[in-house]
């Protein structure tokens, strides 16, 4: 191993040192590792983390929620941006229901994409429903005699 040194503040360390006190993690020198890994696993298809028993620290540490957010890249659906072309498709022909179908057969709901595409439906709902709204008067204007 290559030793490196970085610097931090001191309420970064102060609250890495509470995780090893609670034991989350054995050493300082664990966490700064499995953090190092961690970001590059998730930045790099290719990165392969090297920290012993990666996989057991991240199932211990991070929540559950966390990492089923964090895995939308992995899951097994369609790309992001032909999920919101499709999504726009049939919202703009009026098929919310058939939108929404694709969204909840596609996605777990806390996939991040799963929300913004849930988003997206709900502002195509809203403006059909603004638009099916009949139009209020136009007010009329004052009429003036020019007789006086």
């Amino acid at each position: 191993m290559v030793k490196s040194t970085v610097r931090f503040p001191e309420s970064v360390v102060a609250e890495i040192e509470s995780l090893v006190e609670d034991g989350q993690f054995e050493s300082k020198s664990e966490f700064y590792r499995f953090s190092s890994d961690y970001v590059l696993a998730e930045l790099l298809e290719e990165y392969e983390p090297e920290t012993i028993d990666y996989e057991a620290i991240k199932s211990e540490v991070m929540p559950e929620a966390e990492r089923e957010l964090g895995a939308d890249r992995d899951a097994d659906h369609p790309p992001f941006f032909e999920s919101v072309s499709f999504v726009r498709k049939l919202a703009l022909r009026g098929k919310f229901d058939d939108a929404e179908d694709f969204i909840d057969h596609q996605y777990v709901p806390s996939d991040r994409h799963a929300v913004v595409l849930e988003e997206l439906l709900r502002l195509y709902r809203a403006d059909a429903a603004a638009s099916r709204r009949p139009a209020a008067p136009e007010p009329e204007s004052p009429s003036v005699d020019h007789d006086e």
